[in-house]
């Protein structure tokens, strides 16, 4: 009996060590910052041009912008997933752009050699001043589209649900930040330890603006389903884009480029 309680004692031991450690190092295991910068001579290449963005309670950000070709283009303000940098995605702006859309490239505290630490609140901030930047260089509400991948659809909602937007596209969007930590870490109590929450499904029919949704039927990380859930949370008018096949990371090698060019003008047309 003493054996099996000194077994009993250590296995709990070593589980609440476990727990532990994973709520200390939690956002080592949610944020995977690239600190690539382009040269500008990439930049001129590409047609961008780096800009930096105050943002409350941290330094100037480093972030990606071009202007869009004429008064009737929109403006789209995009925040990327949780890995990498604005570097790795610059093919993905060049797309956007394509056909004379202006690009903010929102560039994440902790990320491309921006100072500061990635965080929930961190994040929203940024948000909240590159969209200020956009009225500031007078762009009004009805030319801005709101458009995000992966963890940044939680950082997109939440700005969708507090300003003014043409309108909203989510790709690979969850429900919650702490359900996708659960679903990570089944044997932990993920759901309650977690700290960067981005409680999308609790915001999303506060968002009174045109929604797309492009998920992949065969996403590896974020659940279609977990998708799914969020789109018939949200208000109409939305259209739900499902890539058949596609996983979490192939989805503009499998042409969604087209579908947010096409969505984000139709936002801004009336269409």
């Amino acid at each position: 009996m003493r054996a099996l309680l000194a077994s009993l004692a250590i296995s709990a031991g070593l589980y609440f060590a476990i727990v532990a450690l994973a709520y200390s190092f939690q956002r080592d295991l949610l944020y995977f910052p690239s600190q690539t910068v382009l040269s500008e001579k990439q930049l001129e290449e590409a047609d961008f041009e780096a800009v930096k963005i105050a943002s409350k309670g941290a330094a100037e950000l480093l972030s990606l912008w071009r202007p869009p070709a004429d008064p009737t283009k929109p403006v789209v303000i995009h925040f990327h997933g949780n890995a990498g940098s604005l570097a790795v995605r610059l093919p993905i702006y060049q797309a956007m752009a394509q056909d004379g859309a202006g690009v903010l490239a929102v560039g994440y505290p902790g990320y491309g050699g921006n100072h500061g630490v990635p965080s929930e609140e961190a994040f929203y901030a940024a948000a909240q001043a590159h969209y200020d930047w956009l009225l500031v260089q007078g762009y009004g509400a009805d030319r801005i589209v709101i458009a995000a991948q992966s963890l940044g659809t939680g950082v997109a909602i939440w700005l969708a649900s507090r300003n003014e937007a043409s309108g909203l596209i989510l790709e690979a969007a969850y429900t919650g930040m702490d359900e996708m930590a659960q679903r990570q870490f089944p044997v932990l109590p993920a759901k309650l330890l977690i700290k960067d929450r981005y409680r999308s499904i609790e915001r999303i029919a506060q968002i009174d603006m045109p929604l797309i949704w492009i998920h992949g039927t065969n996403d590896e990380l974020i659940p279609f389903a977990m998708g799914q859930r969020l789109f018939d949370a949200a208000k109409e008018p939305k259209i739900a884009q499902p890539i058949k096949n596609g996983g979490h990371n192939d989805l503009w090698m499998r042409g969604i480029d087209a579908m947010v060019r096409d969505g984000a003008q139709r936002f801004v047309s009336g269409g």
